[in-house]
C-alpha cells in the first residue's frame, strides 16, 4: 500500500507542475474492453476503465482499474483452470506521434494485482495412471506494463476511438488486445 501512495503522491506533483502549460482539457476517461491470452494457454476477456492526464507535451500519466476474466482446459480436457483478477494500474505515457486527430503513444507502468486462480497439474500413481491435482490460490502480487496505443480523435466531439496493445506481468505473463473509447474531461 506504501508504493501505491508514492506512486500517486509522485504522479499528482509531476501533474501540477504540468499547469503552466493550461492544457485545453481536465484529463480523459478511458472505457475498453478486448481480448486476453494468459501463459499456460487460458483466453478470456479483459474490461478496464483508466484516467490519464498530460503531465508535459511528450508524456501522460494514467491511473486505471481492470477486470480479468480467463479459462480453459490448457493441460486436460477434465479440469476447467480459470484466472480471475482485479488490477490497479499506474503507467506512464510517451506520446510519440501527435499528428492533428492522431496519436500514437507507448506506456510503462505497474501493475497491483488481486487474483484467484486455479492450475491443475498431473500426479503419476504408482500404478502409471496421471491423475490431475487441482491447486486453487488467491493473493496479490505485482508487476510490471507495457503498451502501445493508436488513437483517433473527433475534432467536433470530445470522443476519441483507437486500439490498444499490452503486455502485462503480475500473475502470470499475460498479453491484450482490444479497442477503447475515450472522453476528454
Amino acid at each position: 500500500m506504501r508504493k501505491i501512495l508514492i506512486v500517486f503522491l509522485c504522479v499528482v506533483a509531476v501533474s501540477t507542475t504540468y499547469a503552466q502549460y493550461e492544457d485545453e482539457s481536465f484529463g480523459s476517461l478511458k472505457i475498453s474492453a478486448g481480448y486476453t491470452h494468459d501463459f499456460p494457454g487460458l483466453n478470456g476477456y479483459t474490461v478496464s476503465g483508466e484516467f490519464s492526464k498530460k503531465i508535459s507535451n511528450y508524456l501522460e500519466g494514467a491511473v486505471g482499474l481492470k477486470r480479468v476474466q480467463l479459462s480453459g482446459y490448457p493441460r486436460t480436457a477434465a479440469v476447467n483452470e480459470y484466472t480471475r483478477a482485479t488490477t490497479i494500474d499506474m503507467l506512464l505515457y510517451f506520446l510519440l506521434v501527435q499528428s492533428g486527430p492522431h496519436t500514437i503513444r507507448t506506456g510503462l507502468g505497474y501493475s497491483f494485482s488481486f487474483y484467484r486462480i486455479r492450475r491443475s497439474y498431473p500426479v503419476t500413481n504408482s500404478d502409471k495412471s496421471t491423475t490431475w491435482q487441482l491447486q486453487d490460490q488467491q493473493g496479490r502480487t505485482q508487476g510490471f506494463i507495457l503498451s502501445g496505443e493508436y488513437q483517433y480523435a473527433l475534432t467536433d466531439l470530445p470522443l476519441n476511438f483507437g486500439v490498444r496493445v499490452a503486455l502485462y506481468k503480475a500473475y502470470d505473463g499475460i498479453s491484450y488486445a482490444g479497442p477503447f473509447v475515450a472522453w476528454r474531461l
